[in-house]
C-alpha cells in the first residue's frame, strides 16, 4: 500500500502541477474554495457500503460534489478545496490508520485532479451548458472513477480469489458514482436557475443516504446474527468435535473475509498437550495438532473478550503474527467458569481493508458464544474420545500398519530393555532376522496387492513360532525380526530359527495361487557385556546377507569378521560418491549395427568406474549400491548429460540422412522419481539434441513396477519425441497383453535367444517369436549379445536386421568409437557366415 500511493502521490503532483497554472472557473456563478472545501469534506466523509458484506469497501459520494466544482470552481481553488477537505475526512474516518490514510489521501488526489484536467481538456470554450459539457463532465468522472477502483484492487492481498467480488464492487461503485455524479449535475442546472431551488435537493440526497445507511446496518446485524447461529449449529450439531471446529473455523474465515482462522484447546490434565486445529485460505486444514504448552503464544496477547493485535502492538505479537504469515489478527481467550478452555483467532485479510471495533464486537460474540458451547459438557467427551485416538495413534507409531507387528523403533526399545532384564537374571538373548528371497517375483507376476497379503501370512506363521516372552518385528519391506529372551544356550535360538524354516516351508494361498516362501536369516547372540541394540541389530543383519551370499535358503551365525563385508559395501558407497564429484565415471559406447551392411545406426552409453586403484570396474560391481543408496539418480543423470553431448557433437561430425541415435538405460529408481520425464526432456532442450535421436532403455520389471504410472510418464516422454526401448526382452514377464498397453517404440532381443542361434543345432524358436511381436506390433528390433557370425545371418533370415554385441564391438571409449565412425562403421565380411572370431579383435573400414 506504501509503495501504490508513492506512485499515486507521484501521478497527482504531475496532475495537479498542470492546475497550478490558474484559469478561471468554467461557468458562473463563482465558488470560493471555502465554501468547496466543506462540501467535499461532508461528501468524501459521508461514507456509504455499497452492499451489507463486510468485504465490500465504503465508498464516497464526493462525485457530486466534484462535478459541481467542475463547472463553478476555479482550478487553484478547486485544488485546495480538494486538498483540504479530502485530508480533513480521511483524519476523522475511524479505524485511523496512518497507511491506509495516506493511500486515501493520495488516491483522491491523484484522480480528482485527472477528472479537472480531462474536464478542461474536453469541455467547450464556449462554456455553454449543453450536451457537449455534460458529455465532458460524464467521461471525466468515469476517468477518475475507474482510477480510484484500479489502485484499490491493487492492494488486495489475494486479488486473484477475490476478483469475482471484486468485479461486484466495480459494478456498485460505478453506480453509486453515476447516481452521485448524476445529483452533481442537477445541483449545476438549480443554481444556474436559482440558488434556493438546491435546499430540497440537498435535503432529499441526505435523507436518502441516511435510509441507506440504516438500511445496510440492519442487513448487516442480520446477517451477524445468522452468521453466530450457523456458528452455534455447527458446534452442536455435528457429531464429532473435529468436524465441528473445523466447520466453526471456515464460517468464521468467510464471515471475516480472513487468511486464517483457529482453535485451541487447552489441555484438561497436567503432561498433557494442548489440541490447535487451523483452516487457512487455499490450504489442507490442519485438524488436532498437538501442541505444547510453550507453543501457545497466542495466548500472550489475547483479553478476556479479545482484542484487536497487529505487528505494532509488541515484538511478541508480530512474531506470533509472522508465525501464522499475518499482519493483523482478533484474538481472544474462551474462558469457562471453572477453567480456562482454550483460544481463538482469526487473522489476516482477503481485501484491503482492517479489522474495526464492529469486527471485535462480532469476535467477541461469537468468543463468548463458542466457549459457552464448548463447556456444555460435550468437550471433556471429545477430548476423552481424543485421547483414546492419540492412544491408537501412539500404537500406529509403534507397529508396522500391515501385520501389526512391531516396528523397528519398538523393537529396539524392546531389544535394550531385554539387556537389562538378561543381564540381572543371567541369561541369555538373540536377534534373528528374516529377508524373504525373491519376494520381489510375487509382486511383479501377482501384484502388490498379493504381496501384501503373503507379508501378513509370514506375520501370522512367526507370530506361531515365538514362546511366551518373544517379540517379532517387520522393519520393512520383506525383512523381518524376532528377538528371543530368556535364552539358557545360544544352540536354544537355532532351534527356534529351523521351527520358523518349517512354518515357511508349507506353500501359502495368495490371491488363488500357490506361492513357496524361501527366506534368509542372520542369527546374532548377546553373549557379552557392553551389547545394545544397535550391535545386535547390526550383527544380525551382516549375518543375514552372509545366508544370501551363501545361496539364500539358510541360517548363519554371525561370527567376528563378518562385518568386513559391510565395511566393504559402505566404502564402495563412500568410494563412489568420490567419483561421482571428481569425474572418475566414464562413458564407453557399444555401437548399435545394421546387421544387413554393418553401417553404424546408434549407440548405447555404458557407464564404466576409472577407479584410482582398481582401474577400470564394470558397472555390475556398483550399480547395485548405487541404485540402494539413491546415488543412481546423480549417476545416471551424468550418462544422460554425457551421452546426449557426445552425440551431438558426433551427429555434426558425422552427418548422415537418418541421424545416429544414442541408447541410455534407466533404472527403476529413476523413473519413480516425480519429475524424471521433465528432468529428462529439459536435459535433451538444453544440450540442443533433437528428441527422436535419444533411446530409453528399460527393462520390463522395471515397466512392470507401479505400470499406471510408468505408462503415463513414458508416453509423455514420447509426445516429447523420446523413443522408449524395452532392454532383455523375453526375460521377464512378456506378454501381448502388457506389450500391447506400454508405449514402446523398439524390443531388444534378449541375449540368451540369441545365444540359441549359436548352438550346434540351432534353436530359434523364441527369437522368432520375439521378431513375430515386434513385427505385429510394428516394433524395431535390435539383437543383444551377439558372439559369433552364424548369429548374424540367423537374424536376418528371422528378419531382424540391427544388433549389438562382442563379435561386432566391445564398448569402446569415445576416442575409439569415433575411429570405427570415421571408418564408416563394421567391415562387411564379419557380417556372414564364419567361425566365432574374437570380440575385441575388430578390424576398421576406412571410407574412401
Amino acid at each position: 500500500m506504501w509503495l501504490i500511493s508513492a506512485w499515486l502521490i507521484s501521478g497527482a503532483a504531475v496532475v495537479w502541477g498542470t492546475l497550478l497554472r490558474g484559469g478561471a472557473p468554467y461557468s458562473s456563478p463563482y465558488v470560493s474554495w471555502w465554501a468547496f472545501a466543506p462540501l467535499i469534506f461532508v461528501t468524501e466523509g459521508l461514507t456509504l457500503r455499497l452492499a451489507s458484506r463486510r468485504t465490500t469497501p465504503f465508498s464516497g459520494i464526493s462525485d457530486g460534489a466534484v462535478v459541481f466544482g467542475l463547472f463553478f470552481v476555479a482550478p487553484v481553488e478547486m485544488l485546495a478545496g480538494l486538498a483540504l477537505g479530502g485530508v480533513a475526512a480521511s483524519l476523522t474516518r475511524r479505524p485511523f490508520r496512518v497507511a491506509t490514510s495516506v493511500f486515501v489521501v493520495a488516491q483522491f488526489a491523484l484522480f480528482s485532479g485527472a477528472t479537472v484536467v480531462v474536464f478542461r481538456l474536453l469541455a467547450p470554450a464556449n462554456a455553454a451548458l449543453d450536451w457537449r459539457s455534460w458529455v465532458a463532465a460524464g467521461v471525466a468522472v468515469a476517468v477518475g472513477v475507474t482510477g480510484r477502483m484500479c489502485s484499490e484492487a491493487l492492494t488486495i492481498p489475494h486479488l486473484r480469489s477475490a476478483m469475482r467480488g471484486v468485479l461486484e464492487d466495480f459494478a456498485l461503485g460505478g453506480l453509486t458514482a453515476v447516481s452521485s455524479a448524476c445529483v452533481g449535475v442537477l445541483a449545476v442546472v438549480l443554481l444556474r436557475l436559482d440558488a434556493f431551488a438546491l435546499m430540497p435537493l440537498v435535503l432529499l440526497a441526505a435523507a436518502a443516504a441516511v435510509l441507506y445507511r440504516r438500511l445496510i446496518r440492519e442487513r448487516q446485524l442480520r446477517q451477524a446474527a445468522e452468521f453466530l447461529h450457523g456458528a452455534d449449529d455447527a458446534l452442536q450439531s455435528s457429531r464429532e468435535l473435529e468436524t465441528a471446529i473445523v466447520q466453526l473455523l471456515r464460517r468464521a474465515r468467510t464471515m471475516f473475509s480472513a487468511e486464517v482462522a483457529q482453535l485451541t484447546i487447552f489441555p484438561t490434565a497436567a503432561g498433557e498437550k494442548a489440541l490447535r486445529t487451523t483452516v487457512r485460505h487455499d490450504q489442507a486444514d490442519e485438524v488436532m495438532i498437538a501442541v505444547d504448552l510453550g507453543q501457545l503464544d497466542d495466548v500472550l496477547e489475547a483479553e478476556t473478550d479479545g482484542v484487536i493485535v497487529d505487528r505494532r502492538a509488541s515484538p511478541s505479537a508480530a512474531e506470533m503474527l509472522r508465525q501464522r504469515g499475518v499482519d493483523e489478527a482478533l484474538v481472544g481467550l474462551l474462558r469457562g467458569e471453572s477453567r480456562m478452555l482454550g483460544s481463538l483467532l482469526v487473522g489476516g485479510h482477503m481485501d484491503a481493508r482492517t479489522f474495526d471495533t464492529r469486527d471485535l464486537q462480532l469476535f467477541q460474540t461469537l468468543a463468548n458464544q463458542t466457549t459457552t458451547t464448548l463447556e456444555n459438557g460435550r468437550l471433556e467427551q471429545s477430548i476423552a474420545r481424543l485421547t483414546e485416538l492419540q492412544e491408537q495413534l501412539t500404537h500406529q507409531a509403534f507397529h508396522d500398519s500391515l501385520t501389526d507387528l512391531a516396528n523397528r523403533s519398538l523393537f529396539g526399545d524392546r531389544i535394550d530393555s531385554a539387556l537389562v532384564r538378561s543381564a540381572r537374571a543371567g541369561k541369555r538373548l538373540a536377534v534373528l532376522f528374516i529377508d524373504l528371497d525373491d519376494f520381489k517375483g510375487v509382486n511383479d507376476t501377482l501384484g502388490h496387492a498379493a504381496g501384501d497379503a503373503l507379508l501378513v501370512g509370514v506375520a501370522e506363521r512367526l507370530r506361531g513360532c515365538l514362546r511366551r516372552p518373544d517379540m517379532a518385528a517387520r522393519l520393512g519391506g520383506d525383512e523381518f525380526a524376532i528377538l528371543l529372551e530368556e535364552l539358557e544356550e545360544p544352540a536354544e535360538a537355532e532351534i527356534v530359527a529351523k521351527r520358523i524354516f518349517e512354518a515357511l516351508k508349507a506353500t501359502f494361498d495368495v490371491a488363488g495361487h500357490p506361492v513357496h516362501v524361501r527366506a534368509s536369516v542372520g542369527l546374532a547372540v548377546a553373549d557379552k557385556d557392553g551389547d545394545n541394540a544397535s550391535n545386535l541389530m547390526r550383527h544380525a543383519d551382516v549375518a543375514m546377507y552372509a545366508a544370501k551370499a551363501a545361496g539364500k535358503d539358510r541360517c548363519v551365525v554371525f561370527a567376528p569378521g563378518m562385518e568386513a563385508d559391510i565395511v566393504s559395501r559402505h566404502k564402495l558407497r563412500s568410494d563412489l560418491d568420490v567419483a561421482l564429484s571428481t569425474d572418475q565415471l566414464v562413458i564407453h559406447y557399444q555401437p548399435i549395427v545394421d546387421l544387413v551392411n554393418g553401417e553404424v545406426d546408434g549407440l548405447e552409453a555404458l557407464v564404466r568406474w576409472r577407479h584410482p586403484h582398481r582401474g577400470l570396474v564394470g558397472p555390475a560391481e556398483f550399480i547395485p549400491t548405487a541404485e540402494e543408496t539413491g546415488q543412481i539418480l546423480m549417476l545416471g543423470d551424468f550418462v544422460l548429460r554425457r551421452a546426449c553431448a557426445t552425440l551431438l557433437r558426433w551427429q555434426a561430425r558425422f552427418p548422415r540422412a537418418t541421424p545416429l541415435t544414442m541408447s541410455v538405460n534407466i533404472s527403476a529408481r529413476q523413473l519413480q522419481q516425480p519429475m524424471f520425464v521433465e528432468s529428462v526432456v529439459e536435459t535433451v532442450r538444453e544440450i540442443g539434441l533433437r528428441p527422436e535421436s535419444l533411446v530409453l532403455e528399460l527393462t520390463e520389471s522395471i515397466l512392470l513396477t507401479d505400470a499406471a504410472s510408468s505408462i503415463a510418464k513414458l508416453e509423455t516422454l514420447q509426445r516429447a519425441g523420446i523413443r522408449v526401448a524395452i532392454d532383455d526382452f523375453g526375460t521377464g514377464y512378456s506378454s501381448l497383453s502388457y506389450l500391447r498397453r506400454l508405449p514402446v517404440d523398439i524390443l531388444k532381443i534378449a541375449k540368451p535367444f540369441v545365444d540359441d542361434l549359436a548352438l550346434a543345432e540351432p534353436n530359434g524358436d523364441f527369437a522368432r517369436a520375439i521378431v513375430g511381436i515386434g513385427t505385429a506390433l510394428r516394433l524395431s528390433l535390435i539383437a543383444e549379445g551377439i558372439e559369433a557370425a552364424g548369429q548374424i545371418t540367423r537374424l536376418r533370415e528371422l528378419g531382424c536386421t540391427h544388433g549389438q554385441g562382442y563379435y561386432l564391438c566391445h564398448p569402446v571409449s569415445a576416442e575409439e568409437m569415433e575411429e570405427i565412425l570415421d571408418g564408416g562403421g563394421i567391415p562387411p565380411n564379419r557380417l556372414g557366415e564364419g567361425e566365432h572370431a574374437e570380440p575385441d579383435v575388430i578390424q576398421l573400414r576406412r571410407s574412401g
